[in-house]
């Protein structure tokens, strides 16, 4: 299969295309600026931000949309604007290049997010649970939507990646809790009650290939593990872990205080559960959040 990843040179895309490459397939990524591709890809295309996003997805049999603007970082308007802007109307550039190419792909794989649920506290979350409101469950429905448009118009096989905090080395959530633990200022946050969706490198990448070569699947995935954990588990399970102590916990008015309305993406919950996943038979490499904490250490 040839594989176009948008994003394909960051932390995930990475991943997903060297594992893509040992599987057999030939990928293509796409970059914001001309360059040879990397070891584990054949081509590299541009991804044309200077006007009116667009790319060329021709000889494509599937395209896999990962590329977004950090959510991370203090949400001025002008962070949130970016954020919006480098999910909606790239996906619609996406859409766009598959209606003007016949050769093109008829699978999309498009990036997501937990956040599309809003705050739920305990309430358990499938993919059949209405999405809720908020400004990252604002941008996610936009996104979608902006996706499906390819099976609407196309009659491509869509799936919608609701991805949770990935752990992985060298990159995402992990290299930078694993410091702040090692350095004794690790703490929970608020009550500590919010439930946190989380997944490892390895299983966000064995679920991502398990779609893109299940034709059965499609529509929207939640890509975290099986076992979600209250932010208070994840801090006494990562100190137990690295061997350290936890610093008094950080009060939720503190954190609105220094983080402003990106607070909110540490604060809200979702307790998130991957029940398309294991429907359609994938099994989780790592479903326990201490295992596969001690994995990475």
């Amino acid at each position: 299969m040839r594989i176009g990843i948008t994003g394909g040179l960051g932390f995930i895309g990475t991943a997903v295309g060297r594992e893509a490459q040992q599987r057999g397939h030939e990928v293509i990524v796409f970059s914001r600026k001309p360059q040879s591709p990397p070891e584990w890809a054949v081509e590299c295309r541009v991804l044309d931000m200077t006007e009116k996003p667009a790319l060329n997805l021709g000889g494509l049999d599937a395209i896999v949309h990962l590329a977004g603007e950090s959510v991370m970082g203090y949400w001025t308007d002008a962070k949130k604007q970016r954020i919006r802007d480098s999910r909606i109307p790239v996906t619609e550039a996406v859409v766009d290049a598959m209606k003007a190419s016949p050769d093109g792909p008829k699978v999309l794989l498009c990036a997501s997010g937990t956040g599309a649920y809003g705050h739920r506290g305990d309430e358990v979350l499938t993919e059949k649970t209405p999405m809720g409101t908020g400004f990252l469950a604002d941008v996610c429905r936009d996104w979608e939507k902006a996706a499906n448009e390819a099976r609407q118009i196309l009659g491509a096989r869509v799936v919608l990646l609701r991805t949770g905090m990935v752990l992985g080395q060298g990159g995402a959530a992990w290299p930078m809790l694993k410091k702040i633990f090692s350095l004794r200022l690790g703490s929970r946050l608020g009550d500590g009650k919010q439930w946190v969706p989380w997944i490892h490198l390895e299983d966000e990448v064995g679920l991502i290939l398990h779609l893109l070569e299940t034709p059965a699947c499609k529509g929207p995935f939640n890509l975290s593990a099986p076992h979600p954990v209250t932010n208070a588990e994840m801090t006494q399970q990562i100190a137990s872990v690295l061997g350290t102590t936890t610093f008094i916990p950080t009060p939720a008015f503190g954190m609105k205080l220094l983080m402003g309305e990106l607070a909110s993406v540490v604060l809200e919950s979702q307790r998130a559960v991957p029940q398309a996943a294991l429907d359609s038979g994938y099994v989780f490499k790592h479903s326990q959040f201490r295992e596969a904490v001690a994995s990475l250490v």
